[in-house]
């Protein structure tokens, strides 16, 4: 798909692949120094991201990200994956959908929705 290589795309990949690898060094580069994850408030900025991908990657350092399909393009989108863990990549333990809005390149807002399994 073209839609794929839309440079929002791009950003919001490298975002979820900062949690899974642990490199927090593109934070500043994919997210708004007003950076605001509605679902975690007291992350704020790309500073707070980093603390929070460095404490999380510690203390449960086989938690992944995966997405399934990113929806939209330009400044909102839209993000179906689910997150899990690397011993079991066959297996999602939550689904999620994630509302990502994006200024000047940059994430500024995500809001998480968890799906029902039932």
């Amino acid at each position: 798909m073209h839609s794929n290589s839309a440079p929002s795309h791009q950003v919001v990949q490298r975002y979820f692949q900062m949690w899974n690898t642990g490199d927090i060094s593109v934070a500043p580069e994919v997210l708004s120094p007003d950076w605001t994850d509605h679902a975690h408030p007291e992350v704020n900025g790309p500073a707070d991201v980093q603390r929070a991908v460095t404490q999380t990657r510690a203390t449960r350092p086989g938690l992944r990200f995966y997405i399934d399909t990113i929806l939209g393009n330009d400044d909102l989108l839209s993000v179906v994956g689910g997150v899990g863990h690397e011993s079991r990549p066959d297996a999602i333990d939550s689904r999620l959908i994630w509302l990502i809005r994006l200024l000047d390149g940059q994430m500024v807002e995500m809001w998480t929705y968890r799906l029902s399994t039932s």
